[in-house]
């Protein structure tokens, strides 16, 4: 199915054309990335005059860019199944979007489809149906067809305060439904703002993921040297590493720059630094256990950190593969089998009842709280059977991946 999006530049309306900055992007910069993760395979640039855009970086792209001037023919080489416009001043609900294009590849051939507020149309073509010539043509009939579908949300910038706008829709889509109970009301306000100051720089997502994993590293190795010192600064770095996590997925996002390298380097830093942090605890009660009375030996919290991270490590192993036979990378398309059943057995309905108690950053926050009254260490009597509870669960799941695969 092949998909020609033509990016519409004709009209300028945006406060500096499509040269205005939206969360990090210019406007047709943003153009030309969403059509190409809708799955563009050929972009027609429409302007009246290409020598005033802003420098856009296209050469990397697998797709060609073809800016046209309204007088100028088409080639009539492009034979398209489906025609997507795209006004390269209005700022699109890049979900909604994606959703549009892929329920319109079913569509009848003839059919036309346009949001409610037809700023955003499409056209599946018929097999004897051609181009029009020219631009001008092409781009005639955008605004004429039949309403059919409505929903997300579009924004036309046509002033400095629409610009606004469309960033605050931009980062407020960075929200999760499936964020935790921390991530939705601590950790996404202390990201998002740290997000859109990043946002105008040359800073890429996987460096952001880099500076987590290193945090991740300060956190164990801080907890290896135990102590109260030692676990007061393990637990304020984990925490700190857990909303600097949702800054790299908030800038892929804001600026369209996904990709599967970027999703296994996010997964693949979130776990080992756990492992780390779990060994690190282990180790660090070890070594100080003087400062921690109670019924265990010094032995204990060692075994306590090492089943914590061995359960852990079991886990990701089965997921891992789960994740690398459907080409994907973000552990956020994994599944769990209490999740998948709205009804379920009693356990499917405890768990997931519980389920944010579990989450990262739940746990991460419950470390940093135990850290200032120096009880880190205790956290592993939660860690241990709880990643224990987990691993059974995911072999459990093995033979329904099995039969998946």
């Amino acid at each position: 199915m092949e998909i020609l999006v033509v990016v519409d530049a004709t009209n300028s309306r945006a406060p500096d054309g499509p040269a205005t900055v939206v969360a990090g992007l210019s406007l047709l910069e943003r153009s030309l990335r969403l059509a190409e993760i809708c799955g563009g395979d050929e972009i027609l640039l429409c302007t009246t005059n290409p020598s005033a855009l802003p420098p856009c970086d296209i050469a990397h792209r697998k797709i060609s860019v073809q800016p046209i001037s309204p007088g100028d023919p088409l080639d009539p080489r492009l034979r398209p199944d489906i025609v997507l416009f795209l006004d390269a001043e209005t700022v699109y609900d890049r979900s909604y979007l994606q959703q549009v294009v892929k329920s319109f590849t079913d569509t009848d051939p003839g059919e036309a489809v346009r949001t409610a507020d037809a700023l955003l149309a499409m056209k599946r073509l018929a097999p004897d149906e051609k181009l029009q010539p020219t631009p001008e043509k092409l781009l005639k009939h955008r605004y004429n067809f039949p309403p059919r579908l409505s929903g997300g949300w579009t924004v036309p910038v046509d002033s400095r305060r629409a610009a606004q706008r469309a960033e605050r829709r931009i980062w407020n889509s960075c929200r999760k439904p499936e964020d935790g109970i921390i991530s939705r009301h601590l950790n996404r306000h202390f990201s998002l703002a740290i997000s859109r100051r990043l946002a105008p720089t040359s800073l890429r997502p996987d460096h952001v993921t880099a500076v987590t994993f290193f945090l991740g590293i300060a956190a164990a190795l801080a907890a290896a040297i135990g102590g109260y010192a030692g676990f007061l600064v393990a637990g304020v770095l984990y925490q700190l590493n857990s909303i600097i996590d949702g800054v790299d997925g908030e800038l892929a996002r804001a600026r369209y720059e996904f990709s599967l390298r970027g999703e296994w380097l996010d997964t693949l830093s979130d776990d080992l630094s756990d492992l780390l942090i779990y060994l690190g605890i282990g180790i660090g009660a070890w070594r100080t256990a003087v400062e921690f009375p109670g019924p265990f030996e010094p032995t204990a919290w060692l075994a306590l950190g090492i089943t914590a991270a061995v359960a852990k490590l079991a886990t990701i192993v089965i997921y891992y593969r789960w994740l690398a036979r459907r080409g994907r990378g973000d552990l956020l398309s994994f599944q769990w089998s209490f999740e998948k059943n709205s009804d379920g057995n009693t356990t499917d309905r405890i768990l997931r009842s519980l389920r944010y108690l579990f989450r990262k950053d739940f746990v991460v926050f419950l470390a940093m709280i135990m850290s200032f009254g120096g009880y880190l260490p205790h956290l592993l009597l939660l860690l241990a059977p709880g990643n224990l509870v987990v691993a059974l669960s995911v072999l459990l799941q093995h033979r329904t991946f099995s039969e998946e695969f």
